[in-house]
Protein backbone atom coordinates (compact mmCIF):
# COMPACT_ATOMS: atom_id res chain seq x y z
CA UNK A 1 0.00 0.00 0.00
CA UNK A 2 1.29 3.53 -0.71
CA UNK A 3 2.66 5.47 2.22
CA UNK A 4 1.67 8.93 3.38
CA UNK A 5 3.45 12.18 4.16
CA UNK A 6 1.96 14.60 6.69
CA UNK A 7 3.06 18.18 6.04
CA UNK A 8 3.27 21.28 8.21
CA UNK A 9 3.54 24.20 5.81
CA UNK A 10 5.29 27.51 6.57
CA UNK A 11 3.34 30.71 7.09
CA UNK A 12 4.24 33.50 4.68
CA UNK A 13 4.42 36.95 6.23
CA UNK A 14 2.84 39.51 3.93
CA UNK A 15 2.14 42.30 6.43
CA UNK A 16 3.99 44.11 9.13
CA UNK A 17 2.20 43.46 12.42
CA UNK A 18 -0.18 46.16 13.58
CA UNK A 19 1.89 48.32 15.96
CA UNK A 20 -0.93 48.82 18.48
CA UNK A 21 -1.68 45.11 18.61
CA UNK A 22 2.01 44.26 18.90
CA UNK A 23 2.44 46.71 21.77
CA UNK A 24 -0.63 45.26 23.47
CA UNK A 25 0.70 41.71 23.22
CA UNK A 26 4.07 42.77 24.65
CA UNK A 27 2.27 43.79 27.84
CA UNK A 28 0.01 40.73 27.58
CA UNK A 29 3.13 38.57 27.58
CA UNK A 30 4.54 40.33 30.65
CA UNK A 31 1.31 39.93 32.61
CA UNK A 32 0.97 36.29 31.57
CA UNK A 33 4.52 35.41 32.61
CA UNK A 34 4.13 37.23 35.94
CA UNK A 35 1.64 34.51 36.90
CA UNK A 36 3.04 31.66 34.78
CA UNK A 37 6.80 32.27 34.57
CA UNK A 38 7.42 29.07 32.64
CA UNK A 39 5.43 30.47 29.72
CA UNK A 40 7.35 31.85 26.74
CA UNK A 41 6.69 32.89 23.16
CA UNK A 42 8.87 30.95 20.71
CA UNK A 43 10.92 33.21 18.47
CA UNK A 44 11.89 30.72 15.77
CA UNK A 45 8.91 28.54 14.97
CA UNK A 46 5.36 27.54 15.81
CA UNK A 47 4.22 28.53 19.30
CA UNK A 48 2.16 25.34 19.56
CA UNK A 49 2.63 21.82 18.25
CA UNK A 50 0.47 20.96 15.22
CA UNK A 51 -1.85 18.64 17.14
CA UNK A 52 -3.60 17.54 13.95
CA UNK A 53 -0.35 15.76 12.98
CA UNK A 54 -0.57 13.50 16.03
CA UNK A 55 -4.22 12.72 15.29
CA UNK A 56 -3.51 11.93 11.65
CA UNK A 57 -0.56 9.74 12.59
CA UNK A 58 -2.72 7.59 14.85
CA UNK A 59 -5.54 7.33 12.31
CA UNK A 60 -3.18 6.35 9.51
CA UNK A 61 -1.74 3.68 11.81
CA UNK A 62 -5.22 2.22 12.33
CA UNK A 63 -5.58 2.07 8.54
CA UNK A 64 -2.25 0.29 8.13
CA UNK A 65 -0.75 3.21 6.18
CA UNK A 66 2.84 4.14 6.99
CA UNK A 67 3.43 7.84 7.58
CA UNK A 68 6.32 10.27 7.61
CA UNK A 69 6.24 13.89 8.74
CA UNK A 70 7.84 16.86 7.08
CA UNK A 71 7.90 20.04 9.16
CA UNK A 72 8.38 22.87 6.66
CA UNK A 73 7.54 25.63 9.14
CA UNK A 74 11.04 27.08 8.76
CA UNK A 75 11.23 26.53 4.98
CA UNK A 76 10.85 29.56 2.68
CA UNK A 77 7.17 29.96 1.85
CA UNK A 78 7.68 29.28 -1.85
CA UNK A 79 6.15 26.45 -3.90
CA UNK A 80 9.45 25.10 -5.25
CA UNK A 81 11.17 25.20 -1.85
CA UNK A 82 8.27 23.36 -0.21
CA UNK A 83 7.69 20.86 -3.00
CA UNK A 84 11.26 19.59 -3.24
CA UNK A 85 11.46 17.87 0.18
CA UNK A 86 7.98 16.40 -0.29
CA UNK A 87 8.84 14.90 -3.66
CA UNK A 88 12.01 13.48 -2.13
CA UNK A 89 10.06 11.91 0.75
CA UNK A 90 7.34 10.33 -1.41
CA UNK A 91 6.83 8.30 -4.57
CA UNK A 92 4.11 8.39 -7.24
CA UNK A 93 0.85 7.14 -5.76
CA UNK A 94 1.72 8.21 -2.21
CA UNK A 95 -0.62 10.41 -0.18
CA UNK A 96 0.37 13.91 0.91
CA UNK A 97 -1.80 15.43 3.65
CA UNK A 98 -1.88 19.16 4.37
CA UNK A 99 -4.05 21.32 6.64
CA UNK A 100 -3.44 24.96 5.64
CA UNK A 101 -4.83 28.06 7.27
CA UNK A 102 -5.84 31.13 5.29
CA UNK A 103 -2.36 32.64 5.18
CA UNK A 104 -0.75 29.58 3.60
CA UNK A 105 -3.77 28.35 1.65
CA UNK A 106 -2.52 29.74 -1.67
CA UNK A 107 0.86 28.16 -0.98
CA UNK A 108 -0.84 24.83 -0.28
CA UNK A 109 -2.66 24.95 -3.63
CA UNK A 110 0.57 25.82 -5.48
CA UNK A 111 2.45 22.98 -3.75
CA UNK A 112 -0.44 20.62 -4.48
CA UNK A 113 -0.18 21.45 -8.19
CA UNK A 114 3.51 20.48 -8.18
CA UNK A 115 2.76 17.25 -6.34
CA UNK A 116 -0.23 16.28 -8.46
CA UNK A 117 1.85 16.68 -11.63
CA UNK A 118 4.37 14.29 -10.10
CA UNK A 119 1.72 11.64 -9.42
CA UNK A 120 1.14 12.24 -5.70
CA UNK A 121 -2.35 12.19 -4.24
CA UNK A 122 -2.99 15.34 -2.20
CA UNK A 123 -5.54 15.47 0.63
CA UNK A 124 -6.46 18.91 1.94
CA UNK A 125 -8.10 19.53 5.31
CA UNK A 126 -8.69 22.46 7.64
CA UNK A 127 -11.06 25.40 7.79
CA UNK A 128 -10.05 26.75 4.36
CA UNK A 129 -10.15 23.46 2.46
CA UNK A 130 -13.70 23.92 1.07
CA UNK A 131 -12.42 26.83 -1.04
CA UNK A 132 -10.09 24.57 -3.03
CA UNK A 133 -11.07 24.71 -6.72
CA UNK A 134 -12.51 21.55 -8.23
CA UNK A 135 -9.74 19.23 -9.33
CA UNK A 136 -7.00 21.07 -7.41
CA UNK A 137 -6.45 18.11 -5.06
CA UNK A 138 -7.51 14.48 -4.88
CA UNK A 139 -9.70 14.97 -1.80
CA UNK A 140 -10.96 17.71 0.49
CA UNK A 141 -11.77 16.77 4.06
CA UNK A 142 -14.23 18.90 6.02
CA UNK A 143 -14.69 18.24 9.68
CA UNK A 144 -13.63 15.84 12.39
CA UNK A 145 -10.81 13.34 11.93
CA UNK A 146 -12.54 10.03 12.59
CA UNK A 147 -13.25 6.55 11.24
CA UNK A 148 -15.04 8.00 8.22
CA UNK A 149 -11.89 9.89 7.31
CA UNK A 150 -9.86 6.68 7.63
CA UNK A 151 -12.17 4.91 5.18
CA UNK A 152 -11.74 7.73 2.67
CA UNK A 153 -7.96 7.61 3.03
CA UNK A 154 -7.88 3.85 2.56
CA UNK A 155 -9.95 4.25 -0.57
CA UNK A 156 -7.64 6.92 -1.93
CA UNK A 157 -4.55 4.86 -1.13
CA UNK A 158 -6.01 1.87 -2.95
CA UNK A 159 -7.08 3.99 -5.91
CA UNK A 160 -10.83 3.49 -5.42
CA UNK A 161 -11.59 7.08 -4.47
CA UNK A 162 -12.81 6.58 -0.91
CA UNK A 163 -16.21 6.93 0.73
CA UNK A 164 -18.11 10.19 0.69
CA UNK A 165 -18.29 12.10 3.94
CA UNK A 166 -21.49 11.62 5.91
CA UNK A 167 -23.47 14.68 7.05
CA UNK A 168 -23.17 15.45 10.75
CA UNK A 169 -26.31 15.26 12.86
CA UNK A 170 -26.65 17.70 15.76
CA UNK A 171 -26.21 16.41 19.31
CA UNK A 172 -23.98 14.10 21.29
CA UNK A 173 -22.26 11.69 18.90
CA UNK A 174 -22.98 8.02 19.50
CA UNK A 175 -19.46 6.97 18.56
CA UNK A 176 -16.56 7.89 20.80
CA UNK A 177 -12.93 8.49 20.02
CA UNK A 178 -11.21 5.32 21.15
CA UNK A 179 -7.75 5.97 19.70
CA UNK A 180 -5.09 8.22 21.19
CA UNK A 181 -3.06 10.65 19.08
CA UNK A 182 0.47 9.46 18.35
CA UNK A 183 3.21 12.06 18.95
CA UNK A 184 6.16 10.17 17.52
CA UNK A 185 6.59 12.69 14.69
CA UNK A 186 6.51 15.65 17.09
CA UNK A 187 9.24 14.77 19.57
CA UNK A 188 11.37 17.60 18.21
CA UNK A 189 9.01 20.12 19.78
CA UNK A 190 10.16 19.20 23.30
CA UNK A 191 11.30 22.42 24.93
CA UNK A 192 10.22 24.51 21.93
CA UNK A 193 6.58 25.08 22.91
CA UNK A 194 5.24 26.64 26.13
CA UNK A 195 2.13 24.51 26.48
CA UNK A 196 0.47 21.28 25.37
CA UNK A 197 -3.04 21.00 23.95
CA UNK A 198 -5.38 18.22 25.07
CA UNK A 199 -9.00 17.39 24.22
CA UNK A 200 -11.44 15.38 26.31
CA UNK A 201 -14.13 16.12 23.73
CA UNK A 202 -14.30 17.49 20.21
CA UNK A 203 -16.88 19.77 18.67
CA UNK A 204 -19.47 22.13 20.12
CA UNK A 205 -23.26 22.05 20.45
CA UNK A 206 -23.61 25.82 20.21
CA UNK A 207 -24.21 27.29 16.76
CA UNK A 208 -22.87 30.86 16.89
CA UNK A 209 -23.09 32.16 13.34
CA UNK A 210 -19.61 33.76 13.39
CA UNK A 211 -17.75 30.75 14.78
CA UNK A 212 -15.36 28.75 12.63
CA UNK A 213 -16.00 25.68 14.79
CA UNK A 214 -19.79 25.69 14.63
CA UNK A 215 -19.65 23.28 11.67
CA UNK A 216 -19.16 20.39 14.11
CA UNK A 217 -22.81 20.40 15.30
CA UNK A 218 -21.85 17.42 17.45
CA UNK A 219 -20.02 16.80 20.68
CA UNK A 220 -17.80 13.73 20.39
CA UNK A 221 -16.33 12.38 23.62
CA UNK A 222 -12.86 10.90 23.98
CA UNK A 223 -12.98 7.56 25.76
CA UNK A 224 -11.30 7.75 29.15
CA UNK A 225 -8.78 5.03 28.28
CA UNK A 226 -7.72 6.91 25.13
CA UNK A 227 -7.36 10.12 27.14
CA UNK A 228 -5.23 8.28 29.69
CA UNK A 229 -2.94 6.91 26.97
CA UNK A 230 -2.54 10.34 25.41
CA UNK A 231 -1.64 11.97 28.72
CA UNK A 232 0.82 9.16 29.46
CA UNK A 233 2.58 9.81 26.16
CA UNK A 234 2.52 13.61 26.47
CA UNK A 235 3.96 13.62 29.97
CA UNK A 236 6.66 11.13 28.94
CA UNK A 237 7.67 12.91 25.72
CA UNK A 238 7.42 16.45 27.09
CA UNK A 239 8.27 16.07 30.79
CA UNK A 240 9.21 19.71 31.38
CA UNK A 241 6.05 21.25 29.90
CA UNK A 242 3.59 21.60 32.77
CA UNK A 243 0.97 23.88 31.24
CA UNK A 244 -1.96 22.33 29.36
CA UNK A 245 -4.50 24.10 27.19
CA UNK A 246 -7.73 22.10 27.19
CA UNK A 247 -8.88 22.30 23.59
CA UNK A 248 -12.53 21.37 24.22
CA UNK A 249 -14.36 24.22 22.53
CA UNK A 250 -16.80 24.39 25.42
CA UNK A 251 -15.46 23.01 28.69
CA UNK A 252 -18.36 21.59 30.68
CA UNK A 253 -20.75 20.62 27.89
CA UNK A 254 -20.12 17.06 29.03
CA UNK A 255 -19.84 16.24 32.73
CA UNK A 256 -18.22 12.96 31.73
CA UNK A 257 -15.45 14.68 29.76
CA UNK A 258 -14.70 16.96 32.70
CA UNK A 259 -14.70 14.03 35.14
CA UNK A 260 -12.33 12.11 32.85
CA UNK A 261 -9.86 14.98 32.87
CA UNK A 262 -9.98 15.26 36.65
CA UNK A 263 -9.51 11.49 37.06
CA UNK A 264 -6.65 11.22 34.55
CA UNK A 265 -4.68 14.01 36.22
CA UNK A 266 -5.40 12.91 39.77
CA UNK A 267 -2.06 11.89 41.23
CA UNK A 268 -0.12 14.02 38.71
CA UNK A 269 0.76 17.12 40.76
CA UNK A 270 2.28 20.25 39.29
CA UNK A 271 0.19 20.62 36.14
CA UNK A 272 -1.81 23.76 35.44
CA UNK A 273 -4.53 24.30 32.89
CA UNK A 274 -6.22 26.89 30.70
CA UNK A 275 -9.76 26.09 29.57
CA UNK A 276 -12.26 27.77 27.29
CA UNK A 277 -16.01 27.68 27.73
CA UNK A 278 -19.32 29.42 27.01
CA UNK A 279 -20.84 31.72 29.61
CA UNK A 280 -23.95 29.48 29.67
CA UNK A 281 -21.74 26.66 31.00
CA UNK A 282 -20.44 28.62 34.00
CA UNK A 283 -22.13 26.84 36.89
CA UNK A 284 -21.11 26.00 40.45
CA UNK A 285 -20.09 22.43 39.62
CA UNK A 286 -17.97 23.62 36.70
CA UNK A 287 -16.12 26.12 38.89
CA UNK A 288 -15.51 23.42 41.50
CA UNK A 289 -14.21 21.03 38.82
CA UNK A 290 -11.89 23.72 37.42
CA UNK A 291 -10.38 24.29 40.84
CA UNK A 292 -9.98 20.56 41.45
CA UNK A 293 -8.28 20.06 38.09
CA UNK A 294 -5.85 22.92 38.59
CA UNK A 295 -7.24 25.46 36.15
CA UNK A 296 -5.59 28.87 36.41
CA UNK A 297 -7.31 30.74 33.57
CA UNK A 298 -10.71 30.55 31.88
CA UNK A 299 -11.34 31.89 28.38
CA UNK A 300 -14.82 33.16 27.55
CA UNK A 301 -16.07 34.47 24.24
CA UNK A 302 -17.18 38.09 24.49
CA UNK A 303 -18.23 39.53 21.18
CA UNK A 304 -20.47 42.36 22.34
CA UNK A 305 -22.25 43.86 25.34
CA UNK A 306 -25.29 44.28 23.07
CA UNK A 307 -27.50 41.28 23.88
CA UNK A 308 -29.74 41.92 20.87
CA UNK A 309 -26.74 41.86 18.55
CA UNK A 310 -25.67 38.52 20.07
CA UNK A 311 -29.17 37.16 19.56
CA UNK A 312 -29.01 38.05 15.87
CA UNK A 313 -25.64 36.24 15.72
CA UNK A 314 -27.29 33.13 17.21
CA UNK A 315 -25.19 33.28 20.37
CA UNK A 316 -27.18 32.02 23.33
CA UNK A 317 -27.14 34.38 26.29
CA UNK A 318 -29.10 35.21 29.40
CA UNK A 319 -28.19 38.85 28.98
CA UNK A 320 -25.39 41.16 30.01
CA UNK A 321 -26.20 41.10 33.73
CA UNK A 322 -25.82 37.32 33.78
CA UNK A 323 -22.54 37.53 31.84
CA UNK A 324 -21.25 40.11 34.32
CA UNK A 325 -22.20 37.94 37.27
CA UNK A 326 -20.46 34.91 35.74
CA UNK A 327 -17.13 36.63 35.16
CA UNK A 328 -17.15 37.89 38.73
CA UNK A 329 -18.03 34.40 39.98
CA UNK A 330 -14.95 33.02 38.20
CA UNK A 331 -12.71 35.86 39.36
CA UNK A 332 -13.93 35.63 42.96
CA UNK A 333 -13.07 31.92 42.92
CA UNK A 334 -9.44 32.81 42.13
CA UNK A 335 -9.63 31.95 38.43
CA UNK A 336 -8.18 34.39 35.92
CA UNK A 337 -10.69 35.49 33.30
CA UNK A 338 -9.53 35.90 29.70
CA UNK A 339 -12.01 37.33 27.22
CA UNK A 340 -11.81 36.13 23.62
CA UNK A 341 -12.93 39.36 21.98
CA UNK A 342 -13.90 39.60 18.34
CA UNK A 343 -14.24 42.76 16.32
CA UNK A 344 -15.37 43.22 12.75
CA UNK A 345 -18.66 41.33 13.11
CA UNK A 346 -21.41 41.88 10.58
CA UNK A 347 -23.98 43.12 13.11
CA UNK A 348 -21.72 45.57 14.92
CA UNK A 349 -22.65 49.25 15.15
CA UNK A 350 -20.95 52.21 16.78
CA UNK A 351 -23.54 52.00 19.58
CA UNK A 352 -22.94 48.30 20.29
CA UNK A 353 -19.19 48.93 20.21
CA UNK A 354 -19.59 51.74 22.72
CA UNK A 355 -21.56 49.49 25.05
CA UNK A 356 -18.84 46.87 24.80
CA UNK A 357 -15.94 49.21 25.62
CA UNK A 358 -17.87 50.79 28.50
CA UNK A 359 -18.58 47.34 29.94
CA UNK A 360 -14.91 46.33 29.64
CA UNK A 361 -13.83 49.35 31.66
CA UNK A 362 -16.57 48.96 34.26
CA UNK A 363 -15.60 45.33 34.91
CA UNK A 364 -11.86 45.61 34.50
CA UNK A 365 -11.19 44.40 38.06
CA UNK A 366 -12.46 40.93 37.10
CA UNK A 367 -10.63 40.72 33.78
CA UNK A 368 -7.07 39.44 33.46
CA UNK A 369 -6.34 39.37 29.72
CA UNK A 370 -7.99 39.68 26.33
CA UNK A 371 -7.37 37.61 23.21
CA UNK A 372 -8.19 40.04 20.40
CA UNK A 373 -9.40 38.87 16.98
CA UNK A 374 -10.90 40.60 13.98
CA UNK A 375 -13.53 38.51 12.21
CA UNK A 376 -12.52 36.41 9.20
CA UNK A 377 -15.34 34.82 7.12
CA UNK A 378 -13.86 31.32 7.01
CA UNK A 379 -15.87 28.99 4.76
CA UNK A 380 -16.92 26.69 7.61
CA UNK A 381 -18.56 29.49 9.60
CA UNK A 382 -22.37 29.34 9.42
CA UNK A 383 -22.42 32.93 8.18
CA UNK A 384 -20.13 32.30 5.21
CA UNK A 385 -22.86 31.63 2.61
CA UNK A 386 -24.63 34.84 3.63
CA UNK A 387 -21.48 36.94 3.62
CA UNK A 388 -19.81 35.49 0.55
CA UNK A 389 -21.23 38.01 -1.91
CA UNK A 390 -19.90 40.84 0.30
CA UNK A 391 -16.32 39.55 0.37
CA UNK A 392 -14.26 41.98 -1.70
CA UNK A 393 -10.75 40.66 -1.00
CA UNK A 394 -9.99 37.11 -2.10
CA UNK A 395 -6.26 37.37 -1.48
CA UNK A 396 -6.07 34.79 1.30
CA UNK A 397 -2.87 36.34 2.66
CA UNK A 398 -5.16 39.13 3.89
CA UNK A 399 -7.56 36.76 5.64
CA UNK A 400 -6.04 37.44 9.03
CA UNK A 401 -7.45 38.19 12.45
CA UNK A 402 -5.06 41.11 12.99
CA UNK A 403 -5.91 43.20 9.91
CA UNK A 404 -9.06 44.91 8.57
CA UNK A 405 -12.00 42.76 7.51
CA UNK A 406 -12.13 41.43 3.94
CA UNK A 407 -15.91 41.85 3.56
CA UNK A 408 -18.40 44.72 3.85
CA UNK A 409 -20.25 44.70 7.19
CA UNK A 410 -23.91 45.74 7.23
CA UNK A 411 -23.65 48.92 9.29
CA UNK A 412 -20.05 50.07 8.98
CA UNK A 413 -17.48 50.55 6.27
CA UNK A 414 -14.47 48.20 6.54
CA UNK A 415 -12.38 51.23 7.52
CA UNK A 416 -14.80 52.28 10.27
CA UNK A 417 -14.98 48.69 11.52
CA UNK A 418 -11.17 48.62 11.78
CA UNK A 419 -11.19 51.92 13.70
CA UNK A 420 -13.56 50.38 16.26
CA UNK A 421 -11.30 47.34 16.59
CA UNK A 422 -8.41 49.70 17.27
CA UNK A 423 -10.46 51.26 20.05
CA UNK A 424 -11.02 47.81 21.55
CA UNK A 425 -7.26 47.23 21.47
CA UNK A 426 -6.71 50.55 23.27
CA UNK A 427 -9.30 49.74 25.94
CA UNK A 428 -7.86 46.26 26.51
CA UNK A 429 -4.36 47.71 26.70
CA UNK A 430 -5.39 50.27 29.31
CA UNK A 431 -6.90 47.49 31.43
CA UNK A 432 -3.96 45.10 31.35
CA UNK A 433 -1.51 47.91 32.14
CA UNK A 434 -3.12 48.32 35.56
CA UNK A 435 -1.57 46.37 38.46
CA UNK A 436 -3.01 42.91 38.99
CA UNK A 437 -5.31 42.85 42.02
CA UNK A 438 -4.30 40.33 44.67
CA UNK A 439 -7.16 37.83 45.20
CA UNK A 440 -8.93 37.80 48.54
CA UNK A 441 -7.70 35.36 51.16
CA UNK A 442 -10.89 33.32 50.89
CA UNK A 443 -10.34 32.84 47.16
CA UNK A 444 -6.71 31.88 47.72
CA UNK A 445 -7.73 29.30 50.31
CA UNK A 446 -9.92 27.62 47.72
Amino acid sequence: MPKSCIVQLPFPSSHDPDPHLSSYYDDYDRRFRASLPEYFIPTDGLWEMPLWVAHLTALLDTAGIDSVFRDLSRTPAEPDACSAPLLEATAPGDLVLMSPLAQNFRLALDVAEHLEHAGRRVVLGGNMAPLAPDGAVHAVHRGQLDATFVRRIVGLASGTGGDLEKPLLPGLASERITWAPDYRHLGGYDGRVPLLRLNASHGCLYQCSFCGDAWSKQLTLVEKGALQREVDELTARFPDTRLFYIGDKTFGQSREAVANLVDVFRGRPGYRFIVQTHVMQVKDWIVDAMLELGVVAVELGFESADSQMLKRLNKLSRGLDDYTAKIHQLSDAGLKVVLNMMGGLDEETEASHGQTVDWMRENSSALWLFNLYNFVPYPLTPDFPRLRERIFNWDFADWREDVPVVYRPQHLSPEASWDLFQQKIAAAHDIIRTPVTVPSSSAQEK
